[in-house]
């Protein structure tokens, strides 16, 4: 039964934590944004419900929020990642002097099914490189001994710019099967990546630096010349 409560008191703890991006602050201007929506329309309004884990603990996170059209909350219109483009503050900040920026994308996520099997979700951009875009995005996940535990973890993923599925990889999974038929090689490529004496440059970089897969994706397509530019390959056969 104390086990039980202290879950409860951390989770019930974590739930009140106010977050910079997502958690609802008292501050209007910090949950004004700018919605675009898949018919190119655009909303501007402020969040009243936002779709990070503070504000999922009983619902999808990173997938639906509620917006008003003025700060003061009323008649409220729901939202979800299939149907939004992109959510941008309006608001500029330390870290983000243009304003924060989220886009709705697949998400890689592997299943008993299929291992190609995506689901639909809200990313914040962290950076945009020359061939890729890297994104950060948070969930709720049980930790510590029998798993007893609830934490929000940040998890880091890549969208590669010539995928016409814009599906993001949390960083393992671009080291994996899902990218072998698509991008022939690239699974290699990022094992050298990290061997020798310039791996151990790189895994220093990586240390310091959550967009180094930027740099090893821009490598990757160098060497594969002119074959680069009909990347990614199809893979719909194997999916059917």
């Amino acid at each position: 039964m104390k086990h039980y409560l202290l879950s409860f008191l951390f989770v019930m703890a974590a739930i009140c934590t106010t977050q910079a991006a997502g958690a609802i602050e008292s501050d209007d201007e910090s949950r004004h944004v700018v919605v675009t929506l898949q018919s190119g329309e655009k909303v501007e309004g402020y969040l009243t419900q936002g779709w990070q884990p503070e504000n999922s603990m009983f619902k999808k996170v990173n997938f639906s929020f509620k917006m008003a059209s003025t700060p003061d909350g009323k008649e409220a219109v729901k939202y979800t990642a299939d149907e939004v483009v992109s959510i941008d503050y309006v608001e500029a900040t330390e870290s983000y002097p243009d304003g924060q920026r989220w886009e709705s994308h697949p998400l890689a996520n592997p299943s008993f099914k299929s291992r190609f099997h995506t689901t639909q979700q809200f990313f914040c951009v962290d950076k945009v490189g020359k061939n890729a875009t890297t994104y950060w995005w948070r969930v709720w996940a049980s930790t510590g001994r029998n798993l007893s535990r609830r934490e929000i973890l940040t998890y880091m993923g890549v969208r590669f710019h010539n995928d016409p599925e814009g599906i993001v990889y949390t960083y393992p999974l671009v080291n994996s099967v899902l990218t072998r038929d698509k991008y022939p090689g690239l699974e290699d490529f990022y094992m050298e990546w990290f061997k020798g004496p310039e791996g151990k440059v790189h895994e220093k970089e990586s240390e310091e630096n959550d967009a180094w897969i930027l740099d090893m994706y821009d490598a990757y397509l160098e060497q594969m010349g002119d074959e680069a530019a009909k990347l990614p390959y199809s893979t719909k056969a194997k999916k059917k």
